[in-house]
């Protein structure tokens, strides 16, 4: 985004470049944001077994707030800290690392680092630096195909031919913690060329053995790509990106596939088949004989499965008298056949929701950028998706209004 400077910003955020230092070896910056979200005619079943649908109330987010610094111990070691609060309140540290460059072909972060994935995991704390207010669906809170974050990455920038490769090599405890079996291996890939207007790249995480959940049945939706339910988990994932920037128009999509070979723990399924309201095809997905007795015998223990998701983006950045004014337009395709419905017990309202785990939503919003320091964005989306047997849509509408500062 050439006139779409908050993506720089963004990239100074949180992609952790050292030319955004200033002259000062220390340096204190981030942003606040509210936002305001509706959902409209939302579906449900109704005692006769016919879909009703209701309108959701409107929420407000209480100012959230990131808070990042970096100190420029000398030229060859950085540190740097990430610091977010919700509802104004409770401050929690997303990102903490120190980082060795020997060169720009060769640097070593070790902490709790987001993993280079994609074009999204770095700077979607950075909500005024990109178009959208929601992330991708791969990093929706409900249903992260993979953690966001990662304890050691070793990356490195290279000229290639007309344009830069670089690449990014992580491991880490595994998603859920450490467990018997192989190191888990993060990648991150990627070839900038046409003066920087096209970037192509690819991505993957290999758990290399057994992986768990970071939550338990009943303590909501995990912060990585394996579910409550599951007793083990041995996941592939990989995906490919692209980004094309011509002048004030921009163009991004991405595609990830999450191979998932596990197993269900019977007694927590039990639970959810009991207490979490599943759909019929649920049922039929979890039991071995689904017109049977709900116990810990007729429980389906394997699990394989497949999550795909895949989305194209294009934004225009506008220049006029007023500010920046920049349209932009989302397709997102989401399919988990694993998920419910469910968010308390760790399943997702989107997916979960539907009969066959598929939806596809469709958003169109605007950037409004009054003064540099300040975003405000409005858009709407509406979710398609098969339930109760037929093909139905609901709409939301988001506003978001945020500030950076220290810039």
């Amino acid at each position: 985004m050439k006139n779409f400077g908050y993506l720089m910003i963004g990239a100074c955020l949180l992609a952790n470049s050292t030319i955004c230092f200033a002259s000062d070896d220390m340096s204190i910056y981030g942003y606040f944001a509210t936002r305001l979200e509706k959902v409209f005619s939302e579906p449900s079943i109704a005692p006769d077994g016919t879909t009703e649908t209701a309108d959701a109330p409107a929420e407000w987010a209480i100012p959230y707030v990131n808070i990042m610094m970096q100190y420029q111990i000398n030229d060859d070691f950085r540190t740097y800290v990430n610091i977010t609060g919700e509802d104004a309140s409770i401050l929690s540290i997303q990102n903490i690392y120190g980082e060795y460059r020997a060169s720009d072909a060769f640097m070593i972060r070790a902490g709790k680092i987001y993993r280079k994935f994609g074009l999204y995991n770095e700077i979607l704390d950075a909500v005024p630096t990109y178009y959208g207010i929601e992330p991708p669906e791969l990093f929706d809170g409900d249903h992260l195909l993979v953690s966001r974050t990662t304890n050691l990455m070793v990356m490195g920038n290279v000229p290639l031919g007309d344009g830069m490769f670089r690449y990014a090599v992580s491991t880490d405890n595994g998603e859920g913690g450490p467990v018997e079996g192989g190191i888990p291996v993060g990648f991150d890939l990627r070839y900038t060329f046409l003066d920087d207007a096209l970037m192509l790249g690819t991505s993957g995480y290999l758990s290399n053995g057994t992986a768990l959940s970071d939550v338990g049945v009943g303590e909501g939706s995990p912060n990585n790509g394996v579910l409550p339910w599951m007793s083990a988990d041995t996941l592939t994932i990989f995906g490919g990106f692209a980004e094309l920037t011509l002048d004030a128009l921009t163009v991004q999509g991405e595609f990830w596939t999450a191979q998932h070979n596990a197993m269900r723990d019977p007694a927590a399924m039990v639970n959810i088949i009991q207490n979490a309201g599943i759909n019929a095809r649920q049922r039929e997905n979890f039991m071995l004989d689904p017109e049977g007795e709900v116990a810990v015998s007729n429980i389906d223990p394997v699990a394989n499965f497949d999550i795909v998701t895949y989305y194209v983006r294009v934004g225009y950045s506008l220049q006029s008298d007023i500010g920046e004014i920049a349209p932009y337009v989302q397709y997102d395709y989401y399919e988990n056949p694993e998920t419910i419905q469910s968010k308390s017990f760790g399943g997702d309202n989107e997916a979960g929701l539907a009969d066959d785990g598929k939806f596809t939503k469709l958003t169109a919003g605007v950037v409004y950028r009054p003064v540099f320091h300040v975003a405000i964005k409005l858009d709407g989306s509406t979710h398609i998706q098969e339930y109760n047997g037929e093909s139905i849509s609901y709409p939301e509408i988001r506003l978001d209004a945020s500030y950076l500062f220290g810039i």
